[in-house]
């Protein structure tokens, strides 16, 4: 076998963008949870007979030919297999100079109290080697939605991203 000459590659480089580095303003007694695959969740304390507001930040790698019209897919592909979904409204919202996709809906499973999410994508250019889809969703029980809704919004609106 013939030999090559080798060389070394590493992460985080050029050709491997280390992860984005996020931040959130979440409410004083929030707690922080440990979720496998999700790179940063919290919690309102626990309330017994209560659906406990979260929100949860996940990071995804893709190629970099991924767009945010195929993250907009992945969502609504998502949504249509949740259970007696109502959808309270989707759209593009600009914060940070990041395009996010916004989707608001509520399901409900048998048995179970119904669900309000607030979700948003957005889809991160990682120097034309690979695209990061960054999400933020947050879910509370429909009996809080009203006053719950408001402080997971709040809580996106203050993502912010670093990318190295």
């Amino acid at each position: 076998m013939e030999h090559s000459t080798v060389k070394s590659i590493e992460y985080p480089s050029a050709d491997f963008p280390g992860p984005p580095r996020i931040r959130v303003e979440v409410p004083e007694d929030w707690e922080p949870l440990t979720v496998p695959g999700v790179q940063l969740a919290v919690a309102q304390p626990r309330v017994e007979g209560r659906f406990r507001a979260n929100v949860v930040v996940t990071v995804q790698r893709f190629g970099p030919e991924f767009t945010l019209e195929a993250a907009r897919a992945g969502l609504d592909q998502r949504k249509a297999a949740l259970p007696e979904l109502e959808e309270l409204g989707t759209g593009e919202i600009e914060l940070g100079g990041i395009t996010w996709i916004a989707s608001e809906y509520g399901y409900t499973q048998p048995g179970r109290p119904t669900v309000v999410q607030a979700a948003r994508y957005a889809v991160l250019d990682r120097g034309g080697v690979a695209t990061d889809v960054l999400e933020i969703v947050g879910s509370c029980g429909a009996e809080g939605a009203d006053e719950e809704i408001e402080v997971v919004r709040a809580m996106q609106d203050s993502l912010s991203v670093d990318l190295d």
